[in-house]
């Protein structure tokens, strides 16, 4: 599942965004959208390979310059043609700033702007516009109680992917969310073994304290596992079909427990948070992002990962119910006084002190 917060302009309501995955099934041949699917991944194999010889920043009105007319003598849309080349775009700095090669493409996908298709959810039918003026037309499928969470929902985007044997449809949607005036304040502190909550009202008054356990140690374990696999095959881990195999499990099963346990928690706490109709309050991890970028531990790179992980799905929660969400900077917030801002001291295993009051390190 996809889903997203995001704030389209300064001072704007945010936007809750997610994605409705259904199967898609042709009606009559499916050559043409074959044919459709190729010919825009070998388009936007061909972009992203210009751009990756090219060292500067591009903007998208370069962009448009650089590869529109080429796009629509191949016979793509006005809008396709836009969607490749920003698409490329995000390739490419994607791989540049994981230090990766540069990408190469192998599935069928393309990403489709609402003016080239028409989406019916009531008759759960889809017409696509290809290239060259043809039409697709197909029959989705996905539970009912799915297709009416999206009925008053704004649909802008969809992506249809080929998987070899059957045919898959993500469509986007956004809303609007007014978040309600809170009553209380809940702080929330991602660590490496739990999550810490801190319900306050508003004069400053702690009313509950709550703890949840993280997977993040069983995440770990998985990863160790990888590392122990590639270090045993240290040439050959890329090419042997077994061992590839065995390195693909280990890794879907560290997407898995951390996005069940994200899901789950993040559910829980925007119940929590709705019952005290608090606002949250988070940890801007952006400039701790870029900061791991720079170092070579693995251990904080992927506890960066799952924190953010976890940090997208209780935001997300807590913004379809209408809940306020706020990001502050997490420097100094474990060795500052939440009180009075003072330094906080040592005080024995796991506790610190202040002015003679001792406060349990989280």
């Amino acid at each position: 599942m996809y889903m997203l917060v995001s704030y389209p302009v300064r001072g704007q309501e945010p936007v809750v965004v997610e994605a409705l995955r259904m199967r898609a099934l042709p009606e009559g041949s499916c050559d043409k959208l074959l044919e459709f699917l190729r010919l825009y991944r070998d388009a936007v194999q061909t972009v992203v390979d210009r751009i990756w010889s090219i060292d500067e920043r591009l903007s998208k009105r370069k962009l448009h310059r650089l590869f529109y007319s080429d796009l629509v003598r191949l016979g793509f849309r006005a809008h396709h043609a836009k969607e490749i080349y920003v698409y490329a775009k995000s390739i490419v700095e994607s791989a540049r700033s994981n230090n990766g090669e540069k990408p190469v493409l192998r599935r069928l996908s393309a990403r489709v702007d609402k003016y080239d298709y028409k989406l019916d959810l009531d008759n759960m039918a889809l017409t696509l516009k290809l290239h060259n003026d043809y039409e697709a037309k197909l029959r989705l499928v996905a539970p009912g109680e799915r297709i009416e969470k999206f009925k008053g929902w704004s649909n802008y985007e969809l992506v249809v992917k080929y998987d070899g044997e059957s045919f898959w449809l993500s469509a986007y949607f956004r809303r609007s969310v007014k978040t309600m005036k809170p009553r209380t304040v809940m702080a929330i502190d991602l660590n490496f073994d739990n999550i810490t909550l801190a319900t306050f009202t508003l004069n400053g008054r702690l009313l509950k304290l709550k703890r949840f356990k993280t997977p993040l140690r069983k995440v770990l374990t998985h990863r160790i596992w990888i590392e122990r696999i590639q270090r045993r095959y240290p040439r050959s881990w890329r090419f042997i079909k077994g061992v590839g195999r065995a390195i693909e499990r280990h890794g879907e099963r560290m997407r898995n427990i951390s996005w069940d346990y994200a899901h789950k928690v993040g559910d829980l706490i925007a119940e929590l948070a709705l019952r005290y109709r608090s606002a949250l309050v988070l940890e801007d991890l952006d400039g701790l992002r870029e900061e791991n970028k720079r170092g070579g531990e693995f251990n904080k790179k992927l506890g960066l990962w799952f924190y953010r992980r976890v940090q997208s799905c209780i935001e997300y929660e807590a913004r379809e119910r209408n809940l306020e969400v706020v990001k502050v900077n997490p420097k100094s917030t474990s060795s500052r006084c939440p009180r009075c801002g003072g330094k906080l001291v040592e005080y024995g295993h796991r506790v610190l002190m202040c002015g003679g009051v001792r406060l349990h390190r989280r």
